[in-house]
């Protein structure tokens, strides 16, 4: 893309090495026959020459836009680039003469046209040379234009993988808040009648983490913030199983430094307590994580009755994988396993960096 963006800096030093070039093979046959060297008549034609194709280059590249030769159109496309070819060369030719003329005059070379000859065999003789440099031109400006287009389109595919990404991320996301606060709500209904004072307290904690939550902008945020987000709802899952609910919390201090996706944590932990309670009236869970080369390593083990296959993994567990899988791509491991002396064992390894 630099090359493109700083093209006509390019077309300049090309223009100026293709000119030093014409230099050297007249200076070198000068000097193989024997001759005097004319260096300043040599400089004065071959620069003149080359920098006086800019702005007909610029011109060309106008042409080319707008009138590419292509399969459909190759019949009626090519008569009319051959006419441009005849007027560029001619453009060209005129150009060379007209500031040639004064230049032999001022730097004190001699008359022009005495070594330019007749004008009209001249027009015929650099057109020769005109016209490879015409379709070398249209074949470079083509290739260039190609490329870019290549380039932008595969920008624009990254841009769109990045809004589709985002646009399934908060529909999961959407999609799983509506199932945390359809639980959360039914568990509150539960207790309402048996325990007023309790409901209420499970209420407040409710209301303290949806606003945590919609006061969140981003995607994703820091472990910390994600346990404090989560503190608020295991309050309220303790304050409806009291003893029946133990958990534990710990990490690294690095750890809570360390990015991940909003609310990534609550479904693991709602699916614990949902079937550590049913199955055995009580669970027991533990919340690890710590740093681990450069990677967020994130465990979490109960003591419930592990994952049953004839029950499947649930609507928590399959779209924390689809958010981690949309997240991260293949860059995160995502592991369920029994215990062997019962319950589950989760662990997630997501890639750094941390939060600035």
């Amino acid at each position: 893309m630099d090359l493109i963006k700083h093209k006509w800096l390019w077309i300049f030093i090309f223009l100026n090495l293709l000119g030093l070039l014409s230099v050297g093979v007249l200076v070198t046959d000068d000097m193989a026959d024997g001759n005097p060297v004319q260096w300043l008549r040599y400089f004065v034609n071959e620069l003149s020459g080359v920098w006086l194709l800019l702005p007909l280059i610029a011109a060309l590249f106008w042409f080319f836009q707008r009138y590419p030769i292509t399969k459909n159109n190759f019949r009626s496309r090519l008569p009319l680039h051959l006419l441009v070819t005849i007027i560029f060369g001619a453009s060209h030719t005129f150009l060379m003469y007209s500031v040639r003329t004064p230049l032999y005059h001022w730097f004190g070379i001699g008359a022009y046209n005495t070594f330019y000859g007749i004008l009209g065999y001249r027009f015929i003789m650099e057109y020769l040379k005109q016209f490879i440099f015409y379709w070398v031109v249209y074949g470079l400006f083509t290739l260039f234009k190609q490329f870019r287009e290549q380039q932008l389109q595969q920008i624009r595919t990254v841009q769109l993988e990045e809004q589709l990404s985002k646009a399934r991320l908060e529909m999961l996301q959407m999609q799983l808040n509506p199932h945390f606060l359809f639980n959360t709500l039914n568990a509150i209904s539960g207790i309402m009648y048996e325990n007023l004072d309790a409901a209420d307290r499970m209420m407040a904690n409710l209301s303290d983490m949806l606003r945590s939550t919609f006061q969140i902008k981003q995607s994703e945020h820091t472990l910390d913030e994600e346990i404090r987000l989560i503190r608020h709802y295991l309050k309220i899952m303790e304050i409806r199983f009291k003893d029946k609910l133990y958990i534990q919390i710990s990490r690294e201090e690095l750890a809570g430094q360390a990015l991940l996706p909003v609310f990534i944590l609550q479904p693991l932990l709602e699916n614990a307590i949902k079937y550590g309670v049913e199955s055995k009236g009580k669970i027991h869970i533990c919340l690890n994580a710590k740093i681990i080369q450069d990677n967020l390593q994130i465990t979490i083990t109960d003591d419930g009755p592990g994952i049953q296959p004839s029950k499947g993994s649930g609507i928590g567990l399959k779209n924390t994988l689809e958010r981690l899988e949309n997240h991260y791509r293949d860059h995160f491991k995502f592991e369920l396993q029994n215990r062997d002396d019962g319950g589950l064992s989760i662990r997630i390894e997501i890639p750094l960096p941390r939060a600035a």
